[in-house]
């Protein structure tokens, strides 16, 4: 099966499981009618990264990409994350516009309505409009709340390609030894070093989200994912996984709302300084292949504002010799980060002035035309032209 076959089949079917059958070709002609407006793309550093590694002076050299697009955008040197920092209450308070504080490994939905779902409900948004495609594992309810009035009804599309990657070793791989591999072994090991690549490594768990997985969904996507990472441009890491399903979504559906959360920095934790900052570096060049994927798709071109910001920072070296192994000080290298926006509607410029991640939803609501409720965020005026 072809990449994008699965990604439609895979699409349909979770818009099947969350929509009563009646209303599914309502929301495909209300996607259809808005697919011609403004989109947004928020990417998230995640994991964490501190400036110091990115947009200081000597941290330029880790983000060549990221540095020679900051002029052509509007760039915040001070992005304030003052919640929760763990990774789940920091995407959460993303895409959310409220800060969070729920369970830090994502068996709790947001406790407020999201993006997603105040868009799909704002603009009566098709089920193939909205999409978080998430290297971290436990993302997986974070697509919607659990708010009344709002809710799974009218939220993303949630796909954690790691998941599906472990369940094509078990499902592919793992077959019979005369099953048709040329190198079974090879290709096993191939596999899952894409999951060992990040803090994860193999043996890492299906969250409550995902063991509920539609069964129609795992069956579509499982053997194609077997398939795709014997491609041409088969992915090396958790995140490059993460670039090609995004890629695909975007060329398949053009939605007009996606979360992307590249995670493999959060390799910090084993302690390797070197490899922290490949990470930096990888996600560094995903982002600007991604970025290139906007000025070169027809559908998103001269049309989509993309946001780009780490989910949080990660600790200082004051108090010790190796604080980028956690985010969990509270100092000022973990909460403050930085935000770049490119694209529609962005005016260039550079500003000293703090945007906070609760800003980042009512923000890309605002681009959206939706009228957001309940955000304690605001507009960033500097960048809605």
């Amino acid at each position: 099966m072809q990449t994008r076959s699965f990604l439609k089949l895979a699409g349909l079917a979770i818009a099947q499981r969350i929509l009563p059958p009646s209303l599914l070709a309502f929301w495909e002609q209300a996607a259809a009618a808005t697919a011609s407006g403004r989109k947004v793309i928020i990417v998230t550093f995640g994991g964490g990264v501190r400036s110091s590694e990115t947009f200081s002076p000597d941290g330029l050299r880790n983000i060549p990409r990221l540095a020679g697009l900051r002029d052509s955008g509007f760039f915040y040197r001070n992005c304030m994350n003052d919640g929760v920092l763990s990774h789940f209450n920091s995407t959460a308070s993303i895409v959310t516009g409220n800060w969070q504080r729920v369970d830090d490994f994502g068996f709790e939905p947001p406790a407020s309505a999201t993006l997603f779902e105040q868009y799909r409900k704002g603009l009566k948004a098709g089920p193939l409009d909205a999409w978080v495609i998430a290297t971290n594992k436990s993302f997986a309810s974070m697509g919607a709340s659990g708010v009344r009035d709002f809710g799974l009804p009218f939220g993303a599309n949630v796909v954690l390609p790691k998941q599906l990657l472990l369940e094509a070793i078990n499902d592919i791989v793992k077959k019979p030894a005369n099953a048709d591999l040329s190198d079974r072994d090879a290709v096993q090991r191939r596999l899952e070093s894409i999951l060992q690549e990040g803090y994860e490594g193999v043996g890492w768990t299906i969250f409550k989200g995902g063991r509920q997985m539609d069964k129609h969904v795992r069956a579509t996507l499982t053997p194609a994912m077997g398939e795709f990472i014997n491609g041409p441009e088969a992915p090396t890491s958790g995140d490059e996984l993460t670039f090609f399903i995004t890629r695909e979504v975007m060329r398949e559906f053009a939605p007009r709302l996606l979360l992307v959360n590249f995670w493999d920095m959060d390799v910090a934790h084993w302690g390797a300084y070197s490899l922290y900052l490949q990470a930096i570096t990888k996600t560094d060049r995903l982002t600007g292949m991604l970025w290139d994927e906007v000025r070169e798709n027809p559908k998103y071109k001269d049309q989509t504002t993309i946001l780009i910001l780490p989910e949080l920072g990660r600790d200082g070296d004051v108090n010790t010799a190796n604080g980028f192994l956690n985010h969990r000080s509270g100092d000022p290298s973990c909460r403050n980060t930085w935000l770049l926006a490119l694209g529609a509607g962005v005016a260039k410029g550079m500003t000293d002035k703090p945007i906070r991640h609760i800003d980042v939803a009512a923000t890309a609501a605002a681009m959206l035309g939706v009228k957001a409720e309940g955000m304690a965020g605001t507009p960033a005026k500097e960048i809605l032209v």
